[in-house]
């Protein structure tokens, strides 16, 4: 008796013996693509920037010319107030620096 029909009442079927010849059904992707890396991260900048703008908010990306760092800064819309900058500007001076000193420039700024 198979177990499968003492637990449903009724008697199991087993399925068709395929033949040696038989052609194998093609089995169907199981796993999707990996996601694409950059679309994600358009993605993700998209839908922070409609929050940002339903909350009154603005995101600027820029690349500093001295460090070669990209600077997002985000604003108030209404009052046009600088809010957050990301690195910040220490940080952005110290890049600055250390990519002068880099390069052999051997600039002494203080910060």
């Amino acid at each position: 008796m198979n177990p499968l029909s003492a637990v449903t009442g009724s008697p199991a079927i087993d399925p068709p013996a395929r033949s040696a010849h038989a052609p194998v059904p093609a089995q169907p992707a199981t796993a999707a693509d990996p996601p694409d890396p950059a679309q994600q991260v358009r993605d993700a900048a998209q839908q922070l920037h409609a929050f940002l703008q339903q909350s009154g908010h603005e995101m600027k990306f820029t690349v500093d010319p001295a460090s070669g760092k990209t600077i997002v800064r985000i604003y108030n819309t209404a009052s046009g107030e600088l809010l957050q900058q990301i690195p910040s500007e220490v940080i952005v001076r110290i890049a600055a620096i250390l990519r002068a000193e880099e390069r052999g420039a051997g600039v002494d700024v203080h910060i």
